[in-house]
């Protein structure tokens, strides 16, 4: 079996997806997979007495930082992303000093995660363990980290009569990472893999059931939506694309800077702290991602969603190239929800003006087309959709979510069977 060590090399070769300046190199993955593991590791030069002592001095600062010191204003509770803990955050002491400037308290919700294959939870079983914790709460308000901002976001989808007031997602996964595709590869080493990165996959079933709501779970609170849009390489965001950070149902806002970067200075932005105490929104929302992308499921003759697609599904056609399928990935070959709805996801990338996408069965007997101006004028940089091969069914359709056949683990016998790749 290979070690970690060789299966990051191995991912380093498969690429992954960078958007940046009107620039779309598809899947250089590697190249965010080795910016990914060096700000895990990081690069240890002090010794380990000087490690162990500043580690005391940090917890003896959360320590003191958990402590109640403004009981009668609302509270402001960190909830880190994925892999994260009471680090992600700017230290104690800074943030004491924001309590201070504030009036209120700050303090941690943590849970389980983190970059060893092991049996770290879905989301949707720590939504329960963050119920308890805010059942302490009269009211908060909430500033999420990366996957912390989807665990808000499922926790409102199942409780619209909450405690929370105000949320402010910083550089949250809404629409998918890439780099869950490389730390499911890297977690493959292992039998149990890491659910919580099947999840973070961009066409998981998790999160086509959060985004198929419509924004609808934020109605019950103030939401700020905020992600790194940088002007270089140096200060942009290479785990979160802008595309898939945008939050079609919040108002967004846009900072230069870094993934984790964003979360340590979190207190340095005054538009974030104006937010936080009253509810005020920058003058200014950022600019919509140009990028477009359609999660596609297809809908059978009996009016099911198929099981099983293929990238061979999607022929693309431009001025350039007739018939392609690149830009095209299915996900997921695992279970990526709770409770799953449907295993497979189309996933067709940067989509532009003046090309064709049609969905091919059958050695092309059976067509459909999306209707890509609709898709290039809706203002949402990822959009789901639905395609019907029924004769009278729409080319393509967005959510409402149709009836879906749970138990269906493959097409029915009498649906006509999907080439296999070549």
């Amino acid at each position: 079996m290979a070690s970690y060590q060789q299966k990051a090399v191995m991912m380093s070769k498969r690429g992954f997806r960078w958007h940046h300046a009107g620039m779309n190199l598809r899947r250089v993955r590697g190249f965010i997979a080795s910016m990914l593991l060096l700000a895990l590791s990081g690069c240890v030069i002090e010794s380990s007495k000087e490690v162990t002592g500043d580690l005391w001095q940090t917890w003896a600062g959360v320590d003191s930082l958990v402590q109640a010191d403004y009981p009668d204003a609302v509270p402001i509770v960190l909830v880190h992303g994925w892999n994260g803990g009471e680090f992600t955050w700017p230290d104690p002491k800074r943030l004491q000093q924001l309590e201070q400037k504030l009036h209120r308290d700050i303090f941690y919700f943590t849970y389980r995660t983190g970059i060893v294959a092991t049996r770290f939870p879905p989301l949707e079983v720590m939504e329960e363990q963050l119920e308890r914790y805010l059942k302490g709460f009269n009211k908060v308000d909430i500033v999420a980290h990366s996957m912390g901002g989807l665990l808000i976001r499922q926790y409102l989808s199942h409780h619209p009569e909450n405690n929370i007031r105000r949320v402010v997602f910083l550089s949250t996964p809404h629409f998918g990472t890439e780099a869950a595709t490389f730390l499911v590869d890297l977690a493959s080493v292992s039998p149990v893999g890491n659910l919580q990165a099947e999840e973070l996959r961009s066409g998981s079933d998790y999160l086509w059931q959060l985004n198929s709501l419509d924004g609808v779970e934020l109605e019950s609170v103030q939401a700020l939506n905020v992600f790194v849009a940088g002007s270089s390489l140096s200060d942009s965001d290479l785990v979160v694309d802008p595309a898939s950070a945008w939050l079609p149902w919040a108002f967004n806002a846009s900072v230069e800077g870094g993934h984790h970067t964003l979360a340590e200075r979190f207190g340095e932005f005054a538009f974030i702290l104006d937010f936080l105490a009253d509810g005020t929104l920058p003058a200014t929302e950022a600019k919509m991602p140009e990028e477009r992308t359609v999660w596609l499921r297809v809908e059978g003759y009996n009016g099911k969603l198929l099981p099983r697609l293929l990238p061979t599904m999607i022929r693309r056609s431009d001025k350039s190239s007739v018939g392609h399928t690149h830009g095209v990935e299915v996900c997921c070959e695992l279970q990526s929800a709770l409770h799953e709805t449907v295993r497979n996801t189309l996933v067709i990338h940067d989509i532009k003006p003046g090309e064709t996408i049609q969905l091919a069965l059958h050695g092309a007997a059976t067509t459909r087309a999306l209707d890509v101006p609709a898709i290039m004028a809706r203002k949402q940089p990822v959009q789901l959709q639905y395609i019907s091969l029924a004769p009278s069914g729409p080319a393509a359709a967005a959510p409402p979510q149709p009836q879906v056949d749970n138990d269906a683990k493959a097409p029915e016998t009498a649906e006509p069977q999907p080439e296999a790749a070549e």
